[in-house]
């Protein structure tokens, strides 16, 4: 079940937003339903309070209300970092702002701007990602570890135990296969950044080579990043 909350108060945008996520999800198999707010209520904060399933919320920036689509995208991120944030909005100025004040937005779309081609856009790549069930198989001190590649956002060499570190949205896998052999075992989304790294490039946000770094889309840094792999 692919569940896509929206928040929003002029009807002719919700109408828009509901049709494009039923034309994408049309050549889909699988199971979604739509929940629309037009403003914050307590049925909308239970609504995010219930994290039994990973949403998509659509949030319009410009409510007609005091509390605007950021301030709702705040109280999500209190308990709930995994749902996907998209912000709509006129006004292209408060990107800034929406970015300073709420961890991990997917997107930020202005409403003037090819909102219909961006929005079908991202609506895909979410329900590409919510069905993708590749895996990472290895064993390790005598026990099999299947891991989504998904959910995997960087591997580094632990020098001290000479094993890899799996690193993933909740935890911290070992495997004592070398970076070669754990990347021939990858997709294409993984790439080498140095020696003894390997990220997954969905998860990052900024890859500074000159500098040696990478951000990712928590805002973690990985100082392990080396400009003679930029290749």
């Amino acid at each position: 079940m692919v569940t896509f909350v929206i928040v929003e108060d002029d009807l002719k945008s919700i109408e828009k937003v509901k049709t494009i996520i039923s034309d994408v999800l049309f050549s889909y198999n699988i199971n979604y339903e739509i929940k629309v707010f037009n403003k914050c209520t307590n049925k909308l904060k239970q609504e995010i309070k219930d994290k039994s399933t990973i949403k998509t919320y659509i949030l319009s920036v410009d409510l007609k209300q005091d509390i605007s689509g950021i301030d709702i995208a705040e109280f999500i991120r209190i308990d709930d970092y995994n749902s996907n944030i998209i912000f709509l909005t006129h006004h292209g100025n408060m990107f800034e702002t929406a970015h300073r004040n709420v961890c991990n937005i997917f997107e930020f779309i202005e409403k003037y701007q090819n909102m219909d081609k961006r929005l079908t856009k991202d609506i895909k790549k979410i329900v590409n990602y919510n069905m993708d069930d590749k895996m990472l198989c290895y064993s390790y001190q005598g026990s099999i570890f299947k891991i989504y590649l998904k959910s995997i956002k960087y591997i580094t060499r632990n020098t001290e135990e000479r094993k890899l570190n799996i690193y993933t949205d909740n935890k911290i896998y070992k495997c004592n296969k070398s970076i070669k052999e754990i990347l021939k075992l990858l997709d294409k989304r993984f790439i080498r950044v140095s020696k003894s790294t390997i990220m997954n490039y969905d998860y990052v946000n900024e890859l500074n080579w000159s500098k040696g770094y990478a951000v990712l889309l928590d805002n973690s840094f990985v100082d392990s990043v080396s400009k003679r792999y930029k290749r």
